[in-house]
């Protein structure tokens, strides 16, 4: 076992305190910390307990950037019951069910642990930035989650930025996310552009992270351009809407037209000018009130108003025309 590098595992901030992830990766950058060394560390019984957790955070931490999940998960199923009572055991298990399929089982799963870790480390900026990313993972998903979810995971995706100073690209590319899915486009291609030029192009896992960022920024031309085709087929559905009422209205109009004209005809025939002026003002009340009721029924998109107006002239159109017929 390498002496420098497990002085350098002690030496690590508690894990309770908000740089200990970034100095966690900061130490994997070394030549001698290899999955092997650390793995020695690990089932070192000579170290610190504390030290060993140490090293087995910094194996999880290097399988998780390399999406090595298989290897992760079996490490977190193999020392389980050495390390689970850490605070940020908590965070691996999120990790673990979150690295499984999309099952919403999983993530539900991924996000009972994530939340917990985040009452536990509540200052870790990784541990609110995991959070925030399964939230995102579930959203994609189903869109029809809690919303106030959503507003929970860009609250905590801001205080991991602010937390890192802003230094950690990919906190700004979950927050490109799930600005995605609130329809804040702008401020979506902002965080995805900036978590594009922040990212450490030295860094082993610049092609995958760099992948994964420009598949973001494609997801949000798609998601604008969704919203944008959904609002036009919105407009086009009231159109059709409206000329479907417009040709029932015609329609109406002309049917009530020729039934009154064909009515008018048989009754004025052989009629009395007096007693069939007041027929045919009782057949066109009548034919007015039949035509507005079918209207009202099929159509009805006016206002209450000229609803009202209609049947009042149909109704004094049939009182006239009855009392003209009456008194005649």
């Amino acid at each position: 076992m390498n002496g420098g590098l497990s002085q350098r595992l002690a030496e690590l901030p508690p894990e309770t305190d908000p740089g200990f992830g970034s100095a966690a990766r900061a130490l994997l950058t070394g030549p001698d910390a290899t999955d092997e060394a650390l793995t020695a560390a690990v089932e070192n019984p000579n170290l610190a307990e504390q030290t060993r957790f140490n090293a087995f955070y910094c194996l999880q931490a290097r399988a998780w950037r390399r999406k090595d999940h298989r290897r992760h998960r079996a490490n977190t199923d193999r020392y389980q019951a050495r390390f689970g009572r850490h605070p940020m055991f908590f965070f691996m298990q999120a990790e673990y069910y979150a690295s499984l399929d999309g099952d919403p089982a999983n993530l539900d799963a991924a996000l009972t642990f994530a939340l917990e870790a985040v009452d536990r480390l509540g200052g870790v900026p990784g541990v609110l930035h995991l959070a925030a990313e399964i939230i995102a993972d579930r959203h994609e998903r189903d869109p029809d989650n809690d919303p106030r979810l959503l507003l929970d995971a860009e609250r905590h995706v801001r205080q991991a930025i602010a937390l890192s100073d802003g230094h950690y690209a990919r906190y700004h590319a979950t927050h490109a996310r799930i600005a995605t899915l609130r329809g804040a486009f702008a401020s979506a291609r902002a965080s995805i552009a900036r978590a594009i030029e922040d990212e450490d192009s030295t860094g082993a896992e610049y092609a995958l992270r760099i992948g994964d960022y420009q598949l973001i920024r494609s997801r949000i031309q798609y998601a604008q351009e969704a919203e944008r085709l959904s609002a036009r087929q919105e407009e086009a559905s009231r159109e059709l809407q409206q000329i479907r009422s417009q040709v029932l209205e015609i329609m109406g109009l002309l049917a009530a037209v020729i039934a009154f004209i064909t009515t008018a005809a048989n009754v004025a025939a052989g009629q009395p000018a007096r007693p069939a002026a007041g027929l045919l003002t009782l057949a066109g009340g009548v034919t007015l009130l039949v035509f507005w009721g079918f209207h009202v029924l099929l159509v009805g998109t006016e206002p209450a108003r000229r609803r009202v107006v209609a049947a009042v002239v149909g109704t004094i159109l049939v009182v006239a025309g009855f009392l003209m017929t009456e008194f005649s």
